[in-house]
């Protein structure tokens, strides 16, 4: 309720703030507290906050313990000497799991865990009641709602709690985050768990834009493809793969019906883009390293990626059975530094697709797709791009002339133009 102390702490120490409105001026104690201030293991702090009692803070610690603090006000902050401060006056041992998570919503105390409990204490420490069988990852954040619990009536179901009365337990509504990036609601009446949605884990390493229809599909490190509608900002589906796959590169094909995903440990998965099943009996698995481009031909008969061993390897589709199904065509090391893009492009003359890819070995490599067969794939032209600075992308110039052009830009902050036939700069 006083809106002019704040509390916050690292891993370590814990802060105390003080705001003086006449004055101007925050004033801060952050006393130091070690192993040998009551003799015992501490642990790093979690979170912090202010006591239901107001003349108290607790840190909770990884230790599954709580430091109380004692806030000294002193009566008049006249001088500089006389500001409020804390100071640590006991130490705790609330519980075995590390304390992830420290809060207070009416007369209670809440803690979650490590373990995917969460508890609830009264202002003495006692224990309330607990929520330990969802079987939830480690706990991140606990938010209250806003409007109190009503009070209970014939129709209620909410829990008795643990103490010998065995009261009615009686709590607002709450969202539970979790450590592997899933959102719950928890209805106390009737202990009612929802799960909201789910998010990406880890690092989120590729990215697609429908071609024709307002799409992204996003993926993760931890396996995770996700499409969204980003015009309503809306969540459409999902796919989680299985362990061990994380997402490293995905594309749309030209129509925008398939979408091509390469991951860490070298899978290549082309799937149906409204509904991510796989198009493949079995996904393609040519490379043991991470796949880091994947791209469409114009007419989506053929798939190229490019890998972390600087490996090019070409997918294309065939008619069996009267279907039409994807087949692996070849692989080749063509460079001998790291790819920076692979692009399908269009040959004029035939309106076949053509395929070139530009490597950090200032290389850039046309494949002959046409000569190319089972297990080999064919070279068509080697040209050099720079001297002394490295390539980092390339993209096709807009067809605003008769002639063809490649947009290579380098490590020396420069762009070039390239003339897609002769591979000579501008």
């Amino acid at each position: 309720t006083n809106n002019k102390e704040l509390v916050s702490n690292s891993k370590t120490q814990t802060i105390y703030y003080s705001w003086f409105e006449e004055k101007e001026m925050l004033s801060y104690s952050a006393p130091l507290l070690t192993e040998k201030t009551f003799n015992k293991l501490v642990g790093k702090f979690s979170q912090s906050v202010f006591h239901l009692n107001s003349t108290q803070i607790l840190s909770a610690t990884m230790e599954g313990k709580l430091v109380v603090w004692d806030i000294h006000r002193p009566r008049s902050s006249s001088t500089l000497l006389n500001l409020p401060y804390i100071k640590a006056c006991k130490l705790i041992h609330l519980q075995k799991e590390s304390i992830t998570v420290l809060t207070t919503v009416d007369s209670y105390l809440v803690t979650g865990d490590i373990r995917g409990n969460i508890k609830f204490y009264d202002h003495t420490l006692s224990i309330i009641n607990w929520y330990s069988n969802f079987n939830l990852s480690a706990i991140k954040t606990l938010s209250f709602s806003k409007t109190p619990a009503s009070p209970p009536t014939e129709k209620s179901n909410f829990p008795p709690d643990c103490t010998l009365k065995g009261d009615l337990f009686v709590v607002r509504n709450f969202i539970i985050a979790t450590y592997d990036a899933t959102v719950y609601h928890l209805t106390a009446d009737g202990t009612k768990l929802e799960k909201l949605f789910k998010e990406p884990k880890d690092a989120i390493c590729a990215i697609a834009c429908h071609p024709y229809q307002p799409l992204i599909a996003i993926g993760s490190i931890c396996g995770m493809i996700k499409v969204w509608d980003y015009e309503t900002k809306k969540y459409l589906f999902s796919r989680v793969f299985e362990k061990g796959l994380g997402v490293q590169s995905l594309t749309y094909n030209p129509e925008g019906a398939l979408l091509g995903a390469g991951f860490t440990e070298g899978t290549v998965y082309i799937l149906d883009a409204m509904s991510l099943e796989s198009e493949s009996p079995e996904p393609f698995k040519y490379s043991r390293t991470s796949v880091t481009h994947v791209c469409f031909s114009h007419d989506s008969k053929y798939m190229a990626t490019a890998d972390v061993s600087f490996t090019v390897a070409v997918y294309m589709v065939v008619v069996k059975n009267r279907q039409r199904v994807w087949e692996y065509l070849a692989r080749l090391r063509s460079h001998h530094s790291s790819i920076r893009s692979l692009l399908f492009g269009v040959h004029l003359d035939s309106n076949e697709p053509r395929l070139l890819s530009l490597g950090k070995d200032r290389f850039l490599i046309e494949y002959n797709l046409i000569k190319s067969y089972k297990d080999h794939l064919e070279v068509l032209d080697i040209h050099r791009t720079d001297q002394g600075s490295y390539p980092t992308c390339m993209v096709w110039y807009p067809p605003l002339t008769k002639e063809l052009f490649l947009l290579i830009c380098n490590s020396g902050y420069k762009v070039k133009l390239f003339n897609s036939t002769t591979k000579m700069c501008r």
